[in-house]
């Protein structure tokens, strides 16, 4: 950056976004004592920032907005640094590795700073002190982000400098080892306030707002307390304290009790999280009538029972996740009213009655309806789906035939109808979906992370996807299906994995399997196949589990390639099957169980298919709600997002724009 000695007048630098890298360039920006705004985060500089001498960033003393945040900066952060820097304005030093303490009255004096974020730094030794000595602050904050870090180390307690801070608009404290009793003081005199995280935390005690209707905080639109120990109920005035409330998450707490009747109050609510607490109660028949904007709602593992109610009024949700409660009645015809729903989860609950035969929900991704009480055969409609991703009926008591019409959802990806009672035979045509090609929707392809890690009895299984793959996975397992396997099933090259135990199915195992290329778990077992395993397997080079138990196999098992890490427990009860020292076993003679009762919970296979679409299904949900809300809940891209729309909008209109965000 030799260039900078020739511009000594220079009052702006902004390099952000690029890929400047090499040490901090401490000498070439000295010379820059007209300096009043340096931006050079998202790069990759290193080095540590000099605290004195005739080359360093103290020379700088006219510097209002001084961004590093988004490198590779190392060492302690110079306190006697920002102590020279008494114009400062704006100071962002997150996302760097800088080391050591750093005790926030170091600033004390700084009475123009308006924006401090710091925090989420790789090393592991970086703390951040706000309580070791009293000090008291001469400025006033809109800004204040200290996450993913330690705070105040050993008490944790919430920062008491807080109390006075009543500009604030913006505070971040999340992930950053606070504890003690939630801070319910701190919602008092902070009228300007729009968001709050204080997320993965530890606090505990009550959620508690004031009784003072004096107080209202109507410019808050995000509050999130996730993934603390708060209990007790939610306030019942939540409705009137925040009326403009634009995201609210309490999950993953012990909240208890029902639903505050004034949360039904707040027409601005987009997303509401409950989820992961010991919520009760029915939910309001007119919760949805008041939440005019809800789009998400998340309300999975708790104690909720009765009727799930009414969707006819919110045509704007996309996502509802009730999971793992007590609800019961039926899946109504209103669900088809929702034609912008991208994830419906209502497994592991009591629904009874047969699935809506309208289905009519085109942007629909998921659909999670397993481990329920549902009867009747699945609707023609389902072809109509033809978003979907996930269908995961599971654990039902559905009948009839599988329909061919489910071989229309070209972007199928996850398939279970395990435990159920249909009977027919297995279709063929799954070589029209994403099973033959392992490649997913564009409209789904970036809701996914590039690791999803399954659990499949115990066995720990990483896959690694592009951007276009995911795990693909047909479970028809524990029905009564009979006939040979298609060969077609093995055109699907791009499935992960395949499970068709616990039926009634005759004939060879194809010799097509050898086709099947991407699949790392095949569980075969308690059917009636016949023949040899075909030695074209051997060329299934990720294939990690391997059941073909309780069948009538003959001849040798190969023993080549992942077929000499299979055991007994790969075999057994095939009484005419051998195989060699290099699968690690001998033959047996054990008769075969007898066949589980449609809709049975036990499985002797080794692969609990039920476990591995529920984690493939939960990562999906998980990244997909995370995308769909990823400008609240996760601080990274939040910042990310923010920066970029500030530079963009600095780029598209002037330098006049620089402030507008603080």
């Amino acid at each position: 950056m030799e260039f900078l000695y020739s511009l000594i007048s220079l009052r702006k630098l902004i390099l952000a976004h690029n890929k400047i890298g090499g040490l901090f360039p401490s000498k070439e920006l000295s010379v820059l004592c007209n300096l009043k705004s340096l931006d050079l985060s998202f790069n990759d500089l290193s080095g540590s920032l000099t605290t004195q001498g005739p080359f360093s960033l103290g020379n700088l003393t006219s510097l209002q907005t001084l961004d590093l945040s988004h490198n590779s900066l190392s060492g302690n952060i110079p306190e006697p640094l920002l102590a020279r820097l008494s114009s400062l304005e704006h100071l962002s030093l997150c996302f760097n590795n800088f080391e050591g303490l750093f005790s926030l009255n170091i600033l004390a004096n700084q009475s123009k700073l308006k924006v401090l974020q710091i925090g989420h730094m790789s090393s592991k030794t970086f703390q951040v002190q706000t309580e070791n000595i009293p000090w008291n602050a001469s400025f006033q904050l809109e800004d204040l982000e200290i996450f993913s870090c330690k705070l105040n180390l050993p008490t944790r307690t919430f920062p008491s400098f807080l109390s006075s801070q009543n500009a604030l608009r913006r505070v971040d404290l999340s992930e950053a080892n606070l504890a003690g009793t939630f801070p319910n003081s701190f919602f008092m005199n902070k009228p300007r306030l729009k968001y709050m995280f204080l997320s993965k935390n530890s606090f505990v005690g009550s959620f508690e707002l004031p009784v003072n209707q004096s107080q209202q905080m109507n410019q808050l639109y995000t509050l999130d307390i996730s993934n603390n120990l708060i209990e007790g109920e939610l306030p019942t005035n939540m409705g009137f304290f925040f009326p403009f409330l634009d995201y609210l998450d309490v999950s993953s707490n012990r909240f208890d009790g029902s639903i505050p009747s004034s949360i039904g109050e707040m027409s601005t609510l987009t997303v509401l999280d409950l989820s992961y607490n010991n919520f009760s109660g029915n939910v309001p028949k007119h919760f949805f009538k008041g939440c005019i904007s809800l789009q998400s709602l998340l309300v999975d593992n708790n104690n909720f029972n009765g009727a799930f109610p009414s969707f006819v009024r919110s045509p704007n949700l996309t996502r509802i996740t009730a999971s793992r409660n007590n609800f019961e009645g039926q899946i109504t015809e209103e669900m088809c009213e929702l034609i912008r729903l991208l994830a419906l989860d209502l497994s592991y609950n009591n629904f009874s009655g047969a699935l809506p035969s309208c289905l009519n929900m085109p942007s629909a991704g998921l659909i999670s309806l397993q481990g329920n009480s549902l009867t009747g055969t699945i609707p023609e409609a389902v072809g109509g789906l033809q978003s979907l991703m996930f269908l995961l009926l599971g654990g039902n008591q559905l009948q009839g035939q599988i329909p061919n019409q489910i071989c229309q959802l070209k972007y199928l990806q996850i398939l279970d109808l395990s435990q159920n009672n249909f009977t027919g035979s297995v279709p063929s045509c799954f070589n029209s979906t994403t099973f033959a090609s392992g490649k997913q929707s564009l409209l789904f392809g970036f809701f996914f992370n590039p690791l999803l890690q399954l659990i499949i009895k115990g066995l720990s299984l990483s896959y690694n996807t592009e951007l276009l793959e995911i795990i693909t996975v047909l479970d028809l397992s524990s029905n009564q299906l009979t006939g040979e396997i298609p060969d077609q099933i093995g055109d699907l090259s791009g499935l992960h994995a395949l499970n068709l135990s616990h039926n009634h199915l005759e004939g060879p195992i194809p010799t097509s399997f050898h086709n099947l290329q991407s699949i790392e778990s095949m569980d075969l077992s308690n059917n009636s196949l016949s023949g040899e395993i075909p030695l074209q397997l051997e060329d299934l080079h990720y294939l990690s589990v391997f059941n073909v138990c309780y069948n009538n196999l003959s001849g040798k098992a190969p023993n080549q390639g992942q077929f000499g890490t299979f055991d007994e427990s790969s075999y057994r009860g095939n009484q005419y099957l051998k195989w060699g020292n290099s699968n690690r076993g001998n033959a047996t003679l054990l008769p075969p169980p007898p066949n589980l009762p449609s809709g049975g919970d036990n499985d002797d296979s080794v692969i609990d298919f039920t476990s591995f679409c529920w984690s493939s299904v939960a990562s999906f949900v998980t990244v997909l709600l995370t995308f769909v809300t990823i400008l609240w809940i996760n601080p990274y891209w939040r910042r990310v997002w923010f920066y970029f729309m500030e530079e963009l909008l600095f780029k598209c209109f002037g330098w006049f724009l620089e402030d507008a965000f603080y």
